[in-house]
C-alpha cells in the first residue's frame, strides 16, 4: 500500500509539473521534449557547466531545465537572461512579420522566480538576468557552459548571444537554437556565424527548433 501510494505521488507530481510548464511556454511538446533530452545528456554524459537560457518568457522551459540542474551531480548554475518587457525592437532582417510582435509576450522576473518554485527548483542554483541583451549580455561573467538555448527570436539577439556565449560553451556541450526555422533574422545570424566560425556542425532539426552538438 505504501508503494502504490508513493507511486501515485509521483504520478500526480509529474502531471502536475507538465501542466505548470506547459501553461507558461509557447514551446511546442516535440521542442520541450528535445530540451528536456539535452539536458538529461548533461548528466548522463558528465557535461560539466552552467545552463543558459537567453529568451525566458514566462519560465515554461526554464523551469525544465531548472529541474535538471536542481537534481545534477554536477554544481551547475542556471543563468536565466530577457528583458521581460515584451518583444525588442526588430530589424528588417526579421521579416515583415516581425514588427506586428513586438511588445507582445510581456512576463517578470517574479513572475519566472514563482513558477520555478512552485515546480520545485532549488532558487540557490538559479540567476534571473532582467533587462535587454546589450546592457546585460557583455557583463555575465560564465566561464562553462553546458547548454545554452537561445530562445532570443531576432537577428540583432541571436547574434549577440551567440558571439558573448559561444566560446564559454565546453567541448560536447550543446545550443539549441529555438527560432532557427521559424524567423528568418535567427537564421541568418546563426548562418553567418557558422561562415564566420567555419563551423560545420550539423543541425537537427525538431519542429521550428534546432539543435548542434559543440565538438
Amino acid at each position: 500500500m505504501l508503494t502504490l501510494l508513493s507511486n501515485l505521488k509521483s504520478y500526480l507530481a509529474q502531471q502536475r509539473f507538465a501542466r505548470l510548464v506547459r501553461r507558461n511556454t509557447m514551446l511546442t511538446p516535440d521542442r520541450l521534449l528535445s530540451l528536456a533530452s539535452l539536458a538529461q545528456r548533461l548528466e548522463d554524459e558528465r557535461i560539466p557547466g552552467d545552463v543558459v537560457e537567453c529568451g525566458v518568457y514566462r519560465g515554461g522551459s526554464a523551469a525544465l531545465l531548472a529541474r535538471t540542474v536542481t537534481h545534477s551531480r554536477i554544481p551547475r548554475t542556471l543563468w536565466l537572461f530577457d528583458v521581460f518587457s515584451g518583444m525588442p525592437p526588430a530589424t528588417a532582417a526579421d521579416g515583415p512579420e516581425a514588427p506586428s510582435w513586438v511588445g507582445n509576450l510581456k512576463s517578470s522576473a517574479p513572475r519566472v522566480a514563482r513558477l520555478l518554485r512552485r515546480t520545485g527548483a532549488d532558487l540557490s542554483r538559479v540567476r534571473i538576468v532582467p533587462g535587454l541583451f546589450q546592457q546585460t549580455l557583455p557583463a555575465a561573467r560564465i566561464p562553462q557552459i553546458a547548454l545554452l538555448n537561445l530562445d532570443a527570436d531576432w537577428y540583432e539577439s541571436v547574434k549577440l548571444c551567440l558571439e558573448t556565449f559561444y566560446d564559454s560553451v565546453v567541448p560536447g556541450g550543446f545550443i539549441s537554437l529555438d527560432d532557427y526555422g521559424a524567423w528568418p533574422g535567427c537564421r541568418l545570424a546563426v548562418d553567418e556565424f557558422f561562415r564566420a566560425r567555419s563551423l560545420s556542425f550539423p543541425l537537427h532539426p525538431v519542429d521550428t527548433a534546432h539543435w548542434f552538438q559543440k565538438l
